[in-house]
């Protein structure tokens, strides 16, 4: 197939609002993952890591190719649009409970392996599900696909390199977290109402649900940049020496735990 087209400004406002998704979802999977590894040994540590690496650009490309194939099912549209709602209602939900919680067993090599490979699993599809959506009102299909494969290279690609810059980000500003999670439920409200619209294009009921309108929904996401900017100014953030802190006793605890293995 041949991606013969070009580029509007409308088509780079989506690509911007896609690789600034994908960069606050990966530092959230780079967060995790460096949760998940960080009691094995320096060594296995960074193997774990290596491998993960090539796991998430598997798992994204696999998610890609499966996207491509299964754009235009209302029902996997629908099934998209209820995950895209459930991780938000799932972050500001944790967010309301108390942070007490009992530390997870320590999980063995290949353990930890299978869970950061899961985790890649889980955050390319979600990722790949925000491209979906917002490719999903182009036409050409060519055009449609190459918006898809930019969304899931570029968090390949920011989940390694840009994800400890935006973890800092996100810790002194945690609003910017909320920010990201209202964006992605805005855009499962999206993908829904798409998912109406397909499913009364394929029968006959009479009558046909409406996509959204573009004016609409760039407009609610504008409100929703605006209001997440403003209150993560607003919040309260962490200095250099608390975050520095936290570092250098994660530190400490993994060489105690390494020298009593």
């Amino acid at each position: 197939m041949t991606l013969a087209f070009t580029f509007t400004p409308a088509d780079v406002g989506v690509i911007v609002l896609l690789v600034l998704l994908e960069g606050l979802l990966s530092a959230d999977n780079a967060l995790v993952i460096a949760l998940l590894v960080r009691h094995l040994p320096p060594r296995q540590r960074r193997n774990a890591l290596l491998v993960g690496l090539v796991g998430s650009f598997t798992m994204r490309f696999m998610a890609i190719v499966l996207a491509t194939r299964l754009i235009d099912f209302w029902y996997i549209q629908a099934v998209g649009a209820i995950y895209l709602l459930y991780l938000p209602i799932k972050h500001f939900k944790a967010r309301k409970q108390d942070s007490g919680e009992k530390p997870l067993p320590k999980a063995g090599f290949w353990k930890t392996i299978a869970l950061v490979e899961f985790t890649d699993l889980v955050f390319a599809i979600d990722s790949i599900l925000v491209a979906v959506s917002l490719a999903s009102h182009y036409q050409e299909e060519s055009k449609r696909i190459a918006i898809i494969y930019i969304g899931g290279i570029s968090g390949v690609v920011l989940l390694r390199v840009a994800a400890l810059v935006l973890v800092r980000v996100l810790e002194r500003f945690p609003g910017l977290e909320h920010m990201a999670y209202a964006l992605v439920a805005w855009v499962g409200v999206k993908l829904f109402a798409l998912a109406g619209h397909s499913l009364t294009l394929a029968y006959d009921f009479g009558w046909h649900f409406p996509e959204m309108p573009p004016q609409l929904f760039w407009g609610v996401t504008g409100l929703i940049l605006l209001v997440g900017v403003v209150l993560s100014r607003r919040a309260p953030r962490r200095h250099d020496s608390s975050v520095a802190a936290t570092q250098a006793e994660a530190e400490d605890e993994e060489v105690s735990s390494s020298e009593r293995g």
